[in-house]
């Protein structure tokens, strides 16, 4: 909000060093955390065993996730080398990895379950 205000009435340039820290909680902290919550409840569960696969890599995908952001955030207001960056994105990149190799299972499992029935 103290953007879009300090968009209209220009009444502190400096405010406009928070714009990559605002993006990066919304896209990152907010858009993409939000698909992947709704993908895991979702996705069709498993028949038997833990329903929606192991608990420990889902939080584990949360916690590298979350970590990359808050490393990138503060990359951003510390004004740091591009390597914390770097490091940010690759945890970011990890959690998305790790979302995608405990969730396949699911849709290929009822995939292949429901083919085979027919």
């Amino acid at each position: 909000m103290i953007l879009l205000i300090n968009k209209a009435l220009n009444f502190e340039p400096v405010i406009w060093i928070f714009l990559p820290v605002h993006i990066e909680f919304m896209i990152f902290g907010w858009i993409i955390q939000f698909t992947l919550g709704v993908a895991h409840w979702m996705l069709p569960r498993f028949l038997v065993g833990e329903p929606r696969g192991q608990t420990f890599l889902a939080y584990l995908m949360v916690f590298v996730l979350n970590l990359g952001i808050w490393l990138f955030i503060l990359a951003e207001l510390r004004d740091v080398s591009n390597t914390l960056r770097l490091i940010a994105r690759s945890l970011e990149l990890v959690g998305v990895l790790l979302f995608a190799s405990l969730h396949w299972k699911r849709v290929v499992t009822y995939n292949r379950r429901k083919t085979t029935k027919a």
